[in-house]
């Protein structure tokens, strides 16, 4: 009994030595391998304007990855950095200047080449240079208190459109907003290289002027030229001529021209003093002609005057009598009678006779028969005969150019004008009036 317990203690302190020699020190863990794959971008190439694009990425779920740019002008707008599967989202600013690149990088490992095209030049914005002043400058004395103003045309860039321009002339540099001081002459075309405007009225004489213009096309207005300066004239003494001092008209009526020699900056009025004679124009500078236009009169003789420049014109219309005007034609180879047609069938002379049946209406007598006839035949030919007899008689030859077989009709024009013992005339035609209308006709040979 002894041996055995003393072996029981034994064996649980060998076991127990056993034991306590195994390791009991616990694995480290092990660290996953990670691998981060960049996709497809979605664009690598970009216009002036700029724009956006992506990158995916995909890698494990404990994977980190990042995302860089080269250049300022390549922003990541989204996915600068992760973990596991993401994207990146990246933006291209639009340019303003020439072509140009930047890298993008992500994970360290993979690089892609953002380019863009250079920026497209804009068309310049529509403007218009301030049109330079050309003559008179300098303070120069002019001609004439209208001068004619001239500028260089403003240099245009852009679209502009059509372009006027616009001159102001006044007495004081600022150009007051009054009409008494500032003339303006608006809306003046252009000329090809220079434009021109002539000041509208008289300005004081003997007169520093200050002028300056500008251009525009409705939208875009120039500044102003550079402001100029001239003098007018002194005023000079105005002297006057007029002509003729005296007219008259039959008691019909009619026209007087009056001629007035002046200065060319010497003003002259034209009035009546008569009723019935009006006249114009009313007013004048320099040269000029006033037209007189009497009323037709019906009484006895008369006279008006008219004060031109100052000086009497005195105009004389006749007394009224009245001429009955009135005529008639023969062709001896038709009838003895009066007839409408002349047959002109002679190789030698066909004669055909006019005669006049016109009276005067009054204590009057007719002095002169004015008689013109026209007719065609190959040309215009024509027949006239003034003096105091009350007939014309006219011929012509067959075989002319117009003629035909049968003497085919074709007008005949006689005008018959009747001078009476005051001077009256009166004209009547054939076709108007109560004269009926005439024709020739030319037969061949």
């Amino acid at each position: 009994m002894t041996t055995s317990c003393r072996l029981i203690p034994a064996v649980i302190l060998l076991v127990a030595a056993l034991g306590c020699s195994k390791d009991e020190t616990p694995a480290s863990p092990t660290t996953p391998s990670c691998t981060v794959v960049a996709g497809a971008i979605s664009a690598s190439t970009f216009g002036a304007a700029g724009g956006t694009g992506s990158v995916p990425i995909t890698a494990g779920s404990g994977c980190s990855w990042t995302a860089t740019s080269s250049a300022a002008f390549v922003t990541i707008s989204a996915g600068a950095s992760g973990t596991g599967n993401g994207t990146i989202s990246f933006t291209v600013a639009a340019n303003p200047g020439a072509a140009r690149t930047a890298t993008l990088a992500v994970a360290g490992t993979t690089s892609f080449t953002i380019s863009q095209s250079a920026a497209v030049n804009a068309p310049p914005a529509a403007g218009l240079s301030a049109p330079a002043a050309v003559s008179p400058i300098g303070g120069q004395t002019t001609a004439t208190t209208r001068p004619t103003l001239v500028v260089n045309n403003a240099a245009a860039t852009g679209a502009v459109g059509t372009v006027t321009y616009r001159f102001e002339v006044s007495d004081q540099p600022g150009f007051p907003n009054d009409t008494a001081r500032t003339v303006v002459i608006d809306g003046v075309a252009p000329g090809a290289s220079t434009t021109s405007a002539t000041v509208t009225r008289d300005l004081g004489t003997d007169t520093v002027h200050y002028w300056h213009a500008r251009a525009t096309d409705g939208t875009v207005t120039s500044a102003y030229s550079a402001t100029e300066t001239f003098k007018t004239p002194a005023a000079i003494a105005c002297a006057f001529t007029v002509s003729p001092a005296a007219g008259s008209v039959s008691n019909s009526g009619g026209v007087v021209a009056i001629t007035v020699t002046a200065g060319s900056t010497c003003n002259w009025t034209a009035a009546s003093n008569a009723s019935f004679i009006t006249v114009s124009p009313a007013s004048g500078t320099g040269n000029g002609t006033v037209t007189a236009t009497v009323a037709a009169g019906s009484g006895p003789e008369r006279s008006g005057t008219l004060t031109i420049a100052g000086q009497t014109v005195t105009i004389t219309q006749t007394a009224a009598g009245g001429i009955a005007v009135a005529f008639r034609m023969f062709d001896p180879t038709i009838s003895p009678n009066p007839t409408t047609e002349c047959r002109v069938t002679s190789p030698f002379a066909s004669t055909c006779t006019l005669e006049s049946t016109s009276f005067p209406l009054g204590t009057n007598g007719l002095v002169s028969f004015a008689w013109t006839v026209q007719w065609t035949d190959g040309s215009l030919i024509t027949r006239t005969q003034i003096g105091p007899s009350t007939t014309f008689s006219f011929t012509h030859t067959c075989g002319g150019p117009n003629s035909t077989i049968d003497g085919t009709p074709q007008p005949l024009s006689v005008t018959l004008a009747v001078t009476d013992s005051f001077s009256n005339t009166v004209t009547v035609t054939s076709g108007s009036g109560s004269q009926p209308p005439l024709f020739i006709r030319l037969f061949k040979c």
